[in-house]
């Protein structure tokens, strides 16, 4: 069904272990249900979605084997990743490991919020620098995994992301890499975002473009702001909308079209 629809690529949403749903209980349909944004350990498939989530080899056998069933098809895989945050620092292994390390605070020593789930890692930091490279090094190189997206990656540092860019390309030289460029963030002095206004800092990757989405069907955050198709027809409007779908240059800090 997936090829009939001349698809190419299947992203999956997370599938690291997470958080909010219980292995142990009730998987059933209706039973338990997340989309995984939730993050608890980043290098191990989330049982749930194995047959038997207490048998330790399952999870990672058919994790394989469905990537390698969509290869064989012809498909390509990408993996949603989610780097930014954690469900719930207290537990997470990167604060019991060296508490107050791997995470932004403010000058009152308390968490920072850019993610608006309670708390924002700390890219720039070596440690945790280090953990996302090895991390995705990992998935990429153990399930020959064809790209990732980064769940919204403007929380992370330029730097540390074009490292990653060059370790993975290192392994797949075609690896696609893609990310949500939002303005968003407590980012320290001297320490660049990684948004679609810094994306000629980061070649290697393509940014969700908003400016687009919003152009045509109007503000996400506010219902009486109306786009092309709900009849709001200007000049500069259409101007916009040209500029992106011809490349998006004018719109964003893109290089080229397919940073958009």
């Amino acid at each position: 069904y997936i090829k009939s629809l001349g698809v190419t690529h299947v992203q999956l949403l997370p599938i690291y272990d997470f958080k909010s749903v219980d292995e142990a209980g009730p998987l059933g349909f209706g039973k338990a249900y997340n989309w995984g944004y939730d993050p608890q350990n980043y290098n191990v498939p989330e049982g749930s979605y194995s047959t038997d989530p207490s048998d330790p080899a399952a999870r990672i056998l058919e994790l394989k084997q469905m990537i390698q069933t969509l290869h064989n098809e012809g498909l390509y895989v990408i993996m949603d990743v989610v780097y930014n945050h954690v469900f719930d620092v207290t537990t997470s292994p990167f604060n019991l490991t060296v508490p107050g390390y791997y995470f932004r605070y403010d000058a009152k020593g308390a968490l920072y919020n850019g993610t608006g789930v309670g708390n924002e890692t700390a890219s720039e930091q070596p440690m945790f620098r280090k953990y996302m490279i090895d991390s995705l090094k990992y998935w990429a190189q153990e399930y020959d995994l064809d790209g990732f997206r980064f769940d919204l990656m403007g929380i992370h540092d330029t730097e540390t992301m074009n490292l990653v860019e060059q370790e993975l390309r290192s392994i797949n030289p075609g690896i696609i890499l893609l990310g949500e460029g939002w303005q968003m963030g407590n980012h320290a002095d001297g320490v660049t975002p990684s948004d679609q206004y810094h994306a000629d800092r980061l070649p290697g990757y393509a940014f969700f473009n908003d400016s687009l989405r919003d152009l045509l069907k109007g503000s996400v955050f506010d219902k009486a702001d109306h786009g092309w198709i709900s009849g709001v027809k200007n000049t500069e409007l259409a101007w916009d909308i040209f500029s992106n779908i011809t490349g998006a240059q004018t719109v964003r800090n893109y290089l080229n079209p397919g940073q958009s």
